[in-house]
């Protein structure tokens, strides 16, 4: 049973624990300072794209930072990005889909960069389909009446969550994830944080893991995403994966899209992408993937 108490009790018979403690809780404030820091660019400055700075309301309010780009047409894409990103994170996605003629409209989620934090109990990757929800629904108050779905890792987890049984949603594209499970996915979140050293010192990973854990809601997360990826059975879905991730591993990502997967599912590897890497790596290859999947969603 993992210890969450004071690691200075079991200290004297794990020489290894304080130590150990200690670098996962100097990881964890690093990532929470990093995600809760807004990057100082925007379409606009980087990309000379035209935007709206605008601010979402969730149903449980929250407020959230986001960006609409404008653009023609019915269709429009709500990007997600992954946990510890921010809707800067996605800038060349949205420069991809804003080169497709898209209209798009991507945020920083709950607790990241110019967001709000979530209220106490909120903050779970279960609870952030509320912020897939009010993107949505700004896109709809634009008179948008069919949403394409993009997320990256575990915000491919909430993505597909906030997506499920809504009627206007016609296709998703999932990178880099989600995880199956909450173990797994912290277990590759915790050697994301750690970077080098996760490698180095698997005790140390496996502890920052286990704590972790708990704030995920795991049985919470299991049952809401597997429910939420079977309602989307039906719909079109390319999943993209790196063959180098190494925080999701695509054989652990592959389990639910083996599991489900259908007629309108479709996957692209990229072998020599690290995770959330897949668009600079797959190059024109992955493009027409992509441009191909978009434009079966426009027929």
């Amino acid at each position: 049973m993992p210890f969450f108490g004071d690691p200075s009790d079991l200290s004297p018979s794990i020489p290894w624990l304080g130590p150990a403690w200690n670098e996962g809780s100097a990881a964890i404030r690093k990532t929470l300072k990093r995600a809760k820091t807004a990057r100082r660019i925007d379409p606009g400055r980087r990309l000379k794209i035209p935007f709206e700075d605008i601010r979402l309301s969730t149903d449980d309010g929250v407020s959230l930072a986001a960006w609409y780009v404008p653009g023609e047409g019915d269709l429009a894409v709500v990007l997600h990005h992954h946990y510890g990103g921010q809707k800067a994170t996605v800038l060349p996605w949205l420069a991809f889909f804003h080169s497709l003629g898209l209209p798009a409209l991507a945020f920083d989620a709950r607790g990241h960069a110019a967001s709000d934090s979530a209220p106490r109990g909120r903050g779970s990757f279960v609870r952030r389909a509320a912020d897939v929800k009010a993107a949505c629904e700004e896109l709809r108050a634009r008179g948008h009446r069919q949403i394409l779905g993009f997320g990256q890792s575990q915000g491919a987890a909430s993505l597909a969550i906030g997506l499920a049984g809504r009627p206007d949603v016609v296709g998703l594209i999932l990178d880099s994830g989600p995880a199956p499970e909450m173990g797994t996915a912290a277990w590759g979140l915790a050697g994301n944080m750690l970077g080098r050293r996760g490698k180095e010192a698997p005790a140390v990973r496996g502890l920052l893991a286990a704590r972790i854990l708990p704030g995920t809601h795991p049985v919470r997360y299991l049952g809401a995403l597997w429910l939420a990826l079977g309602r989307l059975r039906a719909v079109p879905l390319l999943w993209i994966h790196g063959g180098r991730d190494d925080v999701i591993d695509r054989r652990w990502s592959a389990v639910w899209f083996r599991a489900l997967g259908g007629s309108r599912w479709q996957a692209v590897d990229v072998p020599e992408a690290d995770h959330v890497r897949t668009l600079p790596v797959g190059g024109q290859p992955l493009e027409e993937a992509i441009r191909d999947f978009v434009g079966s969603l426009r027929r």
